[in-house]
C-alpha cells in the first residue's frame, strides 16, 4: 500500500467529499497508508472551524495517522537548514511532512505521495524538495480525486466525482483565471478517464 502524507490545507479542502456513500477519510484509509507529521493534528485543531461537522472525525483521523520516527530531529534539521523555509514559524507542518516523506522513502520500497494544496509551499519548499528527492510524488487534491475515480470506478458516479472537483477546486485558491482553467482542465481529464474506463472490462479488486 502506498504511503500518503497530506498537508493540512489538502485535508481541509477535501473534508466533505464523499465517494459514493463513503466519506473521503474512510476511502483514504482503505487506499493508502496515511501518515502525517506531529504538527498536522495541531494545525487541524487550529482550523477546525473550516471543517464544520467533520472536525471531530478529521482530528481523530490525523491523530491516528501521526507518526514519530527514528532520528526525527536529524531529518527535520536537514529540511529546515537546507530548504528555503528558514522561518521556524512558517510551513512547519510541510517541513515536518517533508522530513517524514524522506525518511519513509529511504526506509521503504513503497511509493511515497505528498498531498499538498498550499500553493506558497508548492512554489517554495515543495519545489525545492521535489528537485532533490525524486522518490516522492506530489499530488494536489484534484489529482487525488482523479486517482480515486480511477481505482473506485465504476462505484463512484461520474456526476458526483465532477461535483467534488467543482467543490474542492476554488478552495485551493489562486486568481480567478487560474481557478477556472484548473477546473476546466481537470473536468476534461475526468471526462476522458470516464470514457476510457467505460470501454474496459471490469477487474477483480485485490483484497487487502
Amino acid at each position: 500500500m502506498d504511503i500518503l502524507i497530506p498537508d493540512t490545507s489538502a485535508l481541509i479542502n477535501i473534508h466533505d467529499v464523499y465517494v459514493g456513500q463513503t466519506h473521503i477519510i474512510d476511502v483514504l484509509a482503505q487506499q493508502f497508508d496515511v501518515q502525517v507529521s506531529r504538527e498536522i493534528p495541531h494545525e487541524v485543531r487550529r482550523h477546525k472551524s473550516k471543517l464544520d461537522s467533520d472536525a471531530g472525525r478529521m482530528l481523530q483521523f490525523v491523530r491516528q495517522a501521526r507518526r514519530y520516527f527514528h532520528c526525527e530531529q536529524d531529518y527535520e534539521d536537514l529540511i529546515f537548514n537546507e530548504s528555503p523555509a528558514g522561518n521556524s514559524e512558517c510551513n512547519r507542518g510541510e517541513r515536518q511532512n517533508c522530513a517524514l516523506a524522506l525518511y519513509q522513502a529511504r526506509r521503504h520500497e513503497r511509493q511515497v505521495i505528498m498531498l499538498v494544496d498550499d500553493m506558497k509551499a508548492r512554489r517554495g519548499l515543495i519545489a525545492w524538495y521535489k528537485k532533490r528527492f525524486k522518490t516522492t510524488q506530489t499530488w494536489s487534491s484534484l489529482e487525488l480525486l482523479m486517482h480515486l475515480y480511477l481505482v473506485t470506478f465504476p462505484k463512484w458516479p461520474y456526476a458526483q466525482a465532477k461535483s467534488a472537483l467543482r467543490t474542492v477546486n476554488p478552495r485551493m485558491g489562486g486568481k480567478r483565471e487560474e481557478i477556472t482553467t484548473r477546473l476546466l482542465n481537470h473536468i476534461g481529464y475526468l471526462e476522458e478517464l470516464n470514457d476510457m474506463l467505460s470501454v474496459l472490462p471490469s477487474v477483480r479488486k485485490v483484497l487487502r
